[in-house]
């Protein structure tokens, strides 16, 4: 598929590339350590023309951390996101956190990182809604809200290309074909956003840093991320059951899901804060 490019270049990064006929638009932009890598390859892609979007699946460190350096090569370059995603990216916590975290896997990769950025560079230009469709010139980009992961994450549907564009609300597809379940904010919320993107008449799928996968992995995926997602609950509310302390249900999550996904995917400060928050929110919910 030459028209949507993969331009990631780390496991822990994101960044997929769509070339209309009239524009361009980059779906997530990665992760700040490895902007300059990221960049370089969006401009190999590119052949001289211009990025004239980044549209964003949601709003956390991994996809939108190099957004500063992006907008420092292309001034132009206009940020698409959810209201929800728009406001978030305007709140001092999560600019807090895309800097720290961001230095944290830097140093975990022996990498120097710049982060004298202003964070006035993390501001959407343009808010999306469920339904909202944009044009790129001969490829159309249908919105879809899918919450659970992030309450403003997003998937995107190119039906001239079949092609659906997934954030973390399904899971992350591992590298031995399971699915490691990402629900943060609401497992009912995930359940609801997997069924709604199983009915999208796709063909292809782009996964979370993975980008385009196997025909094979298409077809079979929400069914493992259905299953995957129920299981954890499964967990969850089991630990819950024995009266186990909250401390004692971090350990054996991280026992069950940690291990794997740090090596490739996340780094670890960053997985015990969504460990913390999936539990949460699992206990919660009815």
């Amino acid at each position: 598929m030459n028209r949507y490019i993969n331009c990631v270049v780390h496991g822990l990064s994101d960044g997929n590339l769509l070339i209309g006929q009239d524009r361009t638009a980059l779906f997530d932009c990665g992760m700040a350590f490895c902007a300059k890598e990221t960049i370089k390859n969006v401009k190999k892609a590119l052949a001289g023309r211009p990025l004239d979007f980044i549209i964003i699946t949601h709003t956390h460190y991994d996809h939108v951390g190099a957004l500063p350096f992006f907008r420092e090569e292309w001034p132009h370059v206009r940020l698409v996101a959810s209201e929800a995603g728009a406001a978030a990216l305007l709140k001092e916590t999560p600019r807090k956190v895309f800097r720290e975290f961001s230095l944290t896997a830097a140093k975990s990769l022996g990498i120097t990182v710049d982060t004298a950025y202003s964070d006035e560079a993390f501001q959407a230009d343009i808010l999306v809604k469920d339904g909202d469709t944009m044009t790129l010139g001969g490829l159309s980009v249908e919105a879809l809200e899918t919450p659970g992961h992030t309450r403003d994450a997003f998937s995107y549907f190119i039906p001239e290309l079949e092609l659906l564009i997934l954030n973390e609300t399904s899971g992350v597809l591992m590298p031995q074909g399971e699915v490691f379940p990402c629900y943060l904010t609401s497992y009912s919320d995930t359940i609801n956003s997997i069924e709604k993107c199983r009915r999208i008449p796709y063909k292809y799928l782009s996964l979370p840093h993975r980008g385009l996968v196997g025909e094979a992995e298409a077809k079979g995926f929400f069914d493992k991320a259905f299953a995957a997602n129920v299981a954890c609950r499964r967990f969850i509310l089991d630990m819950n059951e024995k009266g186990l302390s909250q401390e004692d249900m971090l350990d054996l999550y991280f026992d069950k899901y940690g291990r794997e996904l740090l090596a490739s995917y996340q780094i670890k400060e960053a997985f015990i804060a969504n460990a913390k928050a999936t539990i949460a929110c699992t206990l919660c919910e009815p």
